[in-house]
Formats: C-alpha cells, structure tokens, sequence
C-alpha cells in the first residue's frame, strides 16, 4: 500500500493526525489530534448538560403529572433556543480538522514515495 494511502486512511478512518505520527511529523500529528479531542470534548460536554438540563425539567413535570409528549418535545425545542454558537465552532473545528489531516498526510505520503522513487 502506498504511503500517502496509508496515511490518509489513518487520518481519514481512525484519528486524525495518526498519518502525520506514522510519518514522523510529530507536530502535525499532535496538532491535529489535539485539535479534534478538543473540539470533541467541548461537544460532548455541551450536549451532555443541554441532555442534563432537558431532563431535570422534565423529571420536575413528571412529578407534577405535567409531563407529556407535548410538553416534552416543547422543552426539547427550548433547550434548543438558546443558539448552538459553541456546539457549531465544536463541530467545524472537529471537521476541519479531520479533513485536513487527511489532506496533509497525503501530502506527506506523496513527498516520501517520491523522495524514496529518487533514491
């Protein structure tokens, strides 16, 4: 398999920034992954307390007998009012890291299968 193969498909397919560390560019490599847990551990934490919130409302009504479908799906919809500025920054930092990783390793993949065609 070609270099720049393997690595875009580490990148691509298992963590971005495992290219980069298989290729010795250990910068890239960590830059990258450090980029995505970072955005994956912001997005996480947002949507685990917006879950959190949704259902300490709801256990509230549900003690109340105040609880239904309705007045579940309409605290659902609240809970998603509030704008999701960080959730989005979250998820474009993840993407954008991801894809371009898998960019930078073919780069990199390329430039060591033709620097070893020279040799």
């Amino acid at each position: 398999m070609k270099a720049s193969t393997r690595g875009m498909l580490l990148s691509g397919l298992v963590y971005p920034g495992l290219g980069q560390l298989l290729f010795g560019h250990k910068p890239a490599g960590i830059m990258f992954a450090l980029g995505t847990s970072a955005g994956l551990i912001v997005l996480t934490y947002r949507l685990v307390l917006r879950a959190y919130r949704v259902m300490d409302q709801a256990i509230s009504r549900l003690v109340d007998n105040a609880l239904d479908m309705k007045a579940l799906k309409e605290l659902i919809e609240h809970s998603s009012a509030g704008g999701w500025g960080i959730e989005t920054i979250s998820l474009i930092v993840i993407v954008g890291c991801w894809l371009a990783a898998i960019v930078h390793a073919y780069f990199v993949g390329k430039k060591i299968e033709a620097q070893s065609r020279s040799h």
